[in-house]
């Protein structure tokens, strides 16, 4: 494609649409069509619900880029996805990995090279040629309430080499990376999908911190940046980052040097939402600096029936903000050709792909646990409780009710969107090892007869969602009360991040994944019976214990 041959034959109705990328719900493919074929946007934000599975993945892909390949121009579509570990899609297939705060405890930028590797072959095959990933976050707030496990870990020296061999990861196999969410999400408390935020680190901290992991991803060659809905009071203290020409022109383009595209987080978020119009949001946007504009289709206040409606209006907002002069014809230029530019540069393609077979292959499985399992931490074991005797009794006891686990599916497909437990997972795999195993769900646990004799493991777990908690209600009152009934004998296995340790601080053993994936509850598994080495260290600290990043 000749780039300015290109931008000069286009309309501007047809340059709006290419800053434009939109989502649709399920597998709707009429708005799709209409989005992409009437309108030329120039992307989709692709969740779980949309891509369950690789073949749908490839089926819906293939249609989408028919619908681009139908139109006057046949620009080919930037499909992205939070393909990141802790997020995924084709969730029920695709080997994810354990995410990045596992990663980060391997302290191995091999590691991280590695799984993205294996995220952009998986994803490459079936047609999405962004991931929207990695996160570059450095999680200093251990309150972070959507970040967490999406992070590396705390210290900017971790978190940056990390996210360097993620950058590689990915585009050394053929996908395009972005450095999320700019200029930083990790020291907030209120996640950007409920509120606005506002981080008041000073100008000083921030490029100690929070900037030091983009600089380094932007040094690796990463080609998008993600902008945060976050007000930083040091940088720009109205306006958050999506909308600042300070934080996106002055300090991204000017002192970090980008010149890749940028690209929003989903518009549709509560932190716009509730505070700016759509429309105004938009141009005040792009006029900042924002090249794609994101609207992910959250679950929250959806309405199926008024979504296309709502993106075609905003469309024609921004067609007639350019008419009237509130955005300049040289920003939309500016834009689309670093959308052009991207395209072109990086090969995609609006040609048919076929079937593979490389989505959750028995190598891509084999890596990712064999990953996994490098990030497991023993972090206390003052009884030597480990290595576990498989012939030995032992009692499984899971902290989270039941109920807990379904709004892992009520996120219309963004966020983690597993359906297996990992207790459940982790369960399986020690009844298979074990011949004496008993499990005792935590609805059990205040009737249940506790053996006498033999390890007692208590499971607890986390998952990063958007927009909402998970319920650990139950978590910490069931180990105390164990702590109380079992003593020494009681193991505690953290699925997910260490933060909790500060509740147990008479807790003898603790062993931490850092994950909740399923190859994070099999290494675990594998770690504990003494079949493989704990070598993982923290990555975070824990106020009020010794755990120390």
């Amino acid at each position: 494609m000749n780039i300015q041959s290109t931008l000069q034959s286009m309309t501007v109705e047809e340059k709006v649409g290419q800053m434009f990328m939109l989502a649709f719900a399920s597998d709707q493919l009429d708005e799709a069509r209409i989005l992409m074929g009437e309108h030329l946007v120039g992307g989709a934000y692709i969740s779980d619900e949309n891509m369950p599975t690789a073949a749908a993945a490839l089926r819906l892909r293939n249609r989408l880029q028919a619908f681009a390949r139908g139109t006057r121009l046949g620009i080919p579509l930037l499909l992205g996805a939070d393909q990141e570990g802790t997020w995924s899609v084709m969730t029920a297939e695709s080997a994810m990995g354990p995410g990045n705060m596992a990663l980060g405890a391997t302290d191995d930028p091999d590691c991280a090279y590695r799984m993205y590797g294996t995220i952009a072959r998986e994803t490459m095959a079936v047609g999405l040629n962004v991931v929207l990933g990695p996160a570059a976050d450095c999680n200093s707030n251990s309150y972070n309430a959507i970040i967490g496990m999406r992070s590396f870990g705390e210290q900017p020296a971790l978190v940056a080499k990390m996210t360097a061999a993620a950058v590689r990861g990915l585009q050394d196999n053929g996908s395009v990376a972005t450095l999320k969410h700019f200029p930083g999400h990790g020291d907030t408390r209120l996640d950007s999908h409920r509120g606005l935020s506002t981080v008041h680190r000073s100008r000083e901290e921030l490029l100690e911190i929070d900037l030091a992991p983009f600089a380094a991803g932007i040094k690796a060659g990463a080609k998008i940046v993600m902008t945060s809905h976050i007000i930083f009071s040091a940088l720009d203290p109205v306006r958050p980052a999506t909308l600042s020409p300070i934080i996106l022109g002055d300090l991204l383009r000017g002192e970090l040097g980008f010149d890749g595209l940028v690209v929003s987080d989903s518009m549709n978020m509560h932190s716009m939402k509730r505070n700016y119009a759509p429309a105004d949001a938009a141009i005040q946007g792009f006029n900042a600096g924002v090249d794609l504009m994101m609207l992910a289709e959250e679950h929250y206040d959806h309405d199926a029936s008024q979504y296309l409606a709502n993106q075609r209006a905003l469309i024609g907002a921004v067609i007639t903000a350019v008419h009237d002069g509130r955005l300049a014809m040289s920003r939309v230029d500016e834009a689309v050709a670093r959308i052009l530019r991207l395209k072109t540069e990086a090969g995609f393609s609006t040609d048919a792909l076929p079937e593979s077979d490389l989505v959750g292959c028995q190598e891509h499985r084999a890596a990712e646990r064999e990953i996994a399992g490098r990030a497991i931490s023993v972090i206390r074991d003052r009884q030597r409780l480990l290595p576990i005797d498989p012939s030995a009794p032992i009692t499984l006891v899971n902290s989270t009710t039941r109920s807990a686990y379904a709004v892992l599916t009520k996120t219309r497909g963004i966020g983690p969107n597993q359906t297996a437990p990992a207790f459940d997972v982790f369960a399986e795999a020690m009844q298979a090892a074990c011949p004496h195993t008993q499990v005792v769900a935590a609805e059990d646990f205040s009737s249940a007869e506790l053996p006498a004799q033999g390890i007692i493991i208590a499971v607890t777990e986390n998952y990063t969602l958007p927009g909402m908690d998970f319920d650990r209600s139950r978590q910490a009152q069931i180990v105390r009360a164990l702590h109380e009934i079992v003593g020494e004998r009681l193991l505690v296995l953290a699925l997910c991040e260490p933060y909790e340790l500060a509740d147990f601080p008479d807790i003898a053993g603790y062993v931490c994944a850092f994950s909740f994936r399923p190859c994070a509850a099999l290494a675990a598994a594998d770690v504990l019976l003494g079949r493989a080495p704990a070598i993982g260290r923290t990555p975070i600290t824990v106020p009020g214990t010794e755990l120390r990043a």
